[in-house]
């Protein structure tokens, strides 16, 4: 994956759908980008729900983000594709997940929302294998019943938009 490495944990004693405190998921982040890499020049991390993910990266890539989301039926998936999925207007749970981890991760890396066809994309991948995806490379996976997780990253030192 060009670089790129990651690692998904769940947190001890707490099951899908349940919050623990943000600051102990935070700081299970960063032990696990810790223990990735201690020093890898590029990182991103996330949690979600009680799953914690991480990822770091070596040179050549630049930019790199990781985002992890479980798939809450409650969430009011209409009203939010609605303003930012624009193509994805009626999408099943786990298209509205990928589109929406998908742009979580693509801000992280890049620092502005992806382009609406993108998201559509990625939303819509169901490829095991890394894609492009505009000027970058995206990754998804259902890492644990409920959940999932993109990650994007570039050896482009630019911004994608």
């Amino acid at each position: 994956m060009d670089g790129v490495r990651y690692a998904v944990r769940r947190l001890p004693g707490f099951g899908p759908g349940q919050r623990p405190p943000k600051a102990l998921e935070s700081a299970a982040c960063r032990a696990l980008q810790s223990e990735l890499d201690p020093v890898a020049p590029v990182f991103s991390r996330s949690h979600g729900r009680g799953l914690i993910a991480a990822a770091v990266a070596r040179s050549p890539v630049m930019r790199l983000g990781i985002d992890v989301e479980w798939i809450d039926p409650r969430r009011r998936m209409a009203d939010i594709a609605e303003l930012y999925l624009r193509e994805m207007m009626h999408p099943t749970p786990e298209q509205f997940f990928r589109g929406w981890t998908f742009g979580e991760a693509w801000f992280k890396a890049f620092g502005v929302d992806p382009e609406p066809d993108l998201i559509w994309i990625a939303g819509t991948n169901q490829a095991a294998e890394p894609i492009r995806v505009g000027e970058a490379w995206l990754l998804q996976d259902l890492p644990e019943p409920g959940f999932v997780l993109s990650i994007v990253w570039s050896s482009n030192s630019s911004s994608c938009a």
